[in-house]
């Protein structure tokens, strides 16, 4: 009896010293900010909005002011397993909605959001939920790489997929499913399969506990990457070619109706994307071209009963030169598609949150400051046309930023005719003609190195305002006023 408790004993402490032998490699990021923006309604007229009534207005509630001053953290871990050598697992965990959260916001202190906290000066953490963003395995095996779980996906310039590896890339493009990865020489195809959403339409019975095994709640994507990678010669092209489907059922996709705040269901899609992408380098010149376009089935966009189709393209392009060791400069051109509005064929390109051009314009969604919805950092470079050039100073601790934007809108509202909100995405009735002036933006900023892990950052940028926002469908224009603002952030990398 004794040898065999002896026994059992021996191979469990073995069992778990192997356990324990696995490497686990621990990365992450941490870093806390704080920003301030003065007369992000881009105007100092009153201005009093109905909820429930979507009039075409460029406008922004007055009610709570005209600047804005907010801070907030991100946190993201990484952890990753080698199981053996031909698999490994990868993580990401995060806390909060955009990778991170607002300082003060109630999930981190006020359970039940009632305010009445006990001690003046003890608040304890409560509600801070984890999210596991990311957790899939990685197969190596003789022919290609493969993964399975959830993962993200990142292509080209990240205009559309992009992976959110970037230090404060609060959004990320994240697939439930498999990819495999083949190589032959510097040719790879990567086919994949995703399930994107599941969640049903409580109203057509789908919602239930089984949402999950009833295809009629389904939001799926399959498609293939076919690349070419000479690094001899730094030359990379490439194309994506990838179908989304939603299901009728599905509760993932809203449109918006002409006159109600009340989303309506997108119902049955199918959009195809064709993404082509090129780059290559010449010593101390770079230059890289995206060109992503989307068709096909685009559901209820306008309301219920009004099926549409897409058909948007968009252009990007990004140029470098180095100067000197010191001294950078680059160029970057766009036309992202803006929408008429005026026929049921929606032609208007969202590009991903993380790919911006400026420190104010696009960057935020302001309208949520002063009237709820959506995160103030969920917003998308939309109906543009726009030339940014910039230029980079570096030291050994310090890189110093410079840069000016400017941009004018694709599509604008006409009078007596349907024309498309795109910051707040929703059609309405015209009843004046819009200008096309977006503005003009300067940016200054700095990044200082403090050591190999923590960088301290600063920006501030001066938004020109153009006409466009001068709108109002009504025969009184808004008088436009510069944006202006700043911010600084502490950035640890681990």
């Amino acid at each position: 009896m004794k040898k065999s408790l002896l026994l059992v004993a021996v191979l469990s402490t073995l069992s778990i010293n192997s356990a324990q032998a696995l490497p686990i490699d621990w990365s992450g990021i941490f870093g806390a900010d704080t920003h301030y923006i003065n007369n992000f309604r881009r105007t100092d007229d009153n201005v009093t909005k109905n909820s429930a009534a979507k009039t075409g207005t460029q406008g922004i509630d007055s009610n709570g002011g005209n600047t804005a001053n907010f801070q907030t953290y991100i946190f993201r871990l990484q952890p990753q397993v080698i199981v053996n050598d031909g698999v490994t697992f990868k993580s990401e965990l995060s806390t909060g909605q955009i990778r991170g959260g607002f300082l003060g916001d109630n999930s981190a202190n006020n359970a039940d959001g009632s305010g009445n906290n006990a001690y003046y000066f003890t608040t304890p953490a409560n509600q801070s939920g984890l999210n596991i963003n990311q957790a899939y395995m990685e197969l190596y095996a003789d022919t290609a790489l493969i993964k399975i779980g959830r993962m993200s996906k990142h292509y080209g310039l990240g205009a559309v997929y992009d992976d959110g590896k970037e230090a404060w890339d609060r959004f990320f493009t994240m697939y439930d499913g498999i990819e495999a990865t083949m190589r032959i020489g510097n040719f790879s195809v990567t086919p994949y399969w995703a399930k994107i959403s599941s969640q049903g339409d409580s109203a057509k019975n789908y919602a239930n506990n089984n949402a999950a095994n009833n295809k009629s709640a389904d939001v799926r994507e399959m498609g293939v990457t076919a690349q070419y990678d000479n690094k001899n010669r730094d030359l990379v092209v490439s194309v994506l070619y990838a179908k989304r489907f939603s299901e009728v059922g599905n509760q993932f996709y809203h449109a918006d109706t002409d006159a109600s705040a009340t989303a309506t269901a997108r119902g049955k899609t199918n959009v195809t994307i064709i993404d082509a992408y090129i780059s290559k380098k010449w010593n101390k010149f770079n230059i890289a071209a995206e060109v992503p376009m989307m068709n096909g089935d685009y559901g209820n966009v306008y309301g219920a009963g009004t099926k549409s189709k897409i058909a948007a393209t968009s252009y990007i392009l990004e140029a470098g030169y180095e100067l000197n060791p010191k001294w950078n400069l680059n160029l970057h051109l766009g036309q992202i598609n803006g929408d008429k509005g005026s026929s049921n064929k929606f032609e208007a390109m969202y590009l991903h949150p993380n790919y911006q051009i400026a420190d104010l314009m696009f960057r935020y969604y302001y309208p949520s400051i002063n009237e709820g919805g959506r995160s103030v950092f969920d917003s998308s470079i939309t109906n543009t046309r726009y030339a940014k050039v910039a230029a980079n100073y570096m030291t050994d601790k310090w890189t110093w930023k410079f840069a000016a934007i400017m941009a004018k809108a694709m599509e604008t509202a006409n009078a007596g005719t349907r024309s498309y909100h795109h910051e707040e995405q929703y059609s309405f009735q015209s009843t004046q003609k819009q200008k096309n002036d977006l503005g003009t933006e300067i940016d200054v900023g700095f990044d200082y190195r403090w050591n190999p892990n923590v960088t301290i950052s600063g920006y501030y940028g001066y938004w020109m305002v153009g006409d466009y926002y001068s709108f109002s469908n009504t025969t009184t224009k808004l008088k436009t006023s510069a944006v202006h603002g700043g911010g600084l952030r502490a950035t640890l990398q681990f």
